[in-house]
């Protein structure tokens, strides 16, 4: 894929959650490749970023945190080993989240309630604790990962779904309220991208739903990365509160 050079970003400070997944991988990769100094953050398994920590040419600039997002002390204790290193913070990345997939006459409450305190609480925490950090920086960025869910009908996935909803108009309030502070507020919602989460689906609803996308393919990870590295530049410098669908023209109007 090609790369889109973005002279701002150069030695830039960036947060990325939920890592070491498919998209987040590509998400510190792409922030690599524009020069920025990357706060990887994993919760359970390291292997992937330090992987990438060794294949990348600028893996000496990626750093590699586990930090359980659910438990506030973790959260804060990260924050002020970012102030110590970093001094400032200057994108944060909100994309950890889970699935906790079945009907809702079948859903308990705990697959219910983890799947929002990860998602959706779990965002607002280490937002929280970020804000000094962002302030500190010269056009600081957020950017809310959602998905597809929160606009269409997913079914099965009706904790997902609210989770993701929910990022949409935390981005778009957030926004509004740290817009006149200089902080910009945006959010992703990728479609079906080909990742870990997307091969646990079976083959015959992949197969389905591609062929209902009109690009008639699944996404690649680094078209949601590329999307969110501009949504953290000064290319994209008077979008605000907004949510771009990365879905290959699947939810069309």
């Amino acid at each position: 894929m090609d790369m889109f050079k973005y002279n701002d970003l150069i030695s830039k400070t960036v947060l990325v959650t939920g890592a070491s997944g498919d998209i987040g991988l590509a998400i510190c990769a792409k922030f690599l490749e524009q020069e920025c100094t990357v706060f990887a953050l994993y919760n359970a398994n390291a292997t992937p970023l330090n992987e990438l920590k060794m294949s990348h040419s600028a893996g000496d600039r990626l750093h590699i945190i586990q930090c359980d997002l659910a438990n506030p002390e973790a959260v804060a204790d990260l924050c002020g080993r970012l102030s110590n290193d970093a001094g400032k913070l200057d994108v944060l990345v909100n994309n950890a989240g889970i699935v906790k997939d079945s009907l809702f006459a079948s859903m308990s409450f705990d697959d219910f309630s983890t799947v929002i305190n990860t998602n959706l609480l779990s965002l607002f925490r280490l937002t929280k604790e970020a804000l000094m950090l962002l302030r500190g920086a010269e056009n600081p960025a957020i950017i809310n990962v959602a998905s597809i869910a929160a606009i269409v009908p997913s079914v099965g996935q009706i904790n997902y779904s609210a989770s993701k909803g929910a990022i949409l108009s935390f981005t778009r309030t957030l926004a509004a309220e740290l817009a006149p502070r200089g902080v910009r507020v945006n959010a992703v919602a990728p479609g079906m991208i080909e990742s870990k989460m997307v091969k646990k689906v079976s083959r015959t609803v992949v197969r389905g739903i591609t062929h209902s996308i009109p690009l008639k393919r699944l996404g690649k990870c680094d078209e949601v990365a590329n999307t969110i590295v501009y949504l953290s530049s000064a290319a994209s410098s008077y979008i605000v509160g907004q949510t771009i669908v990365i879905d290959g023209g699947m939810v069309m109007r």
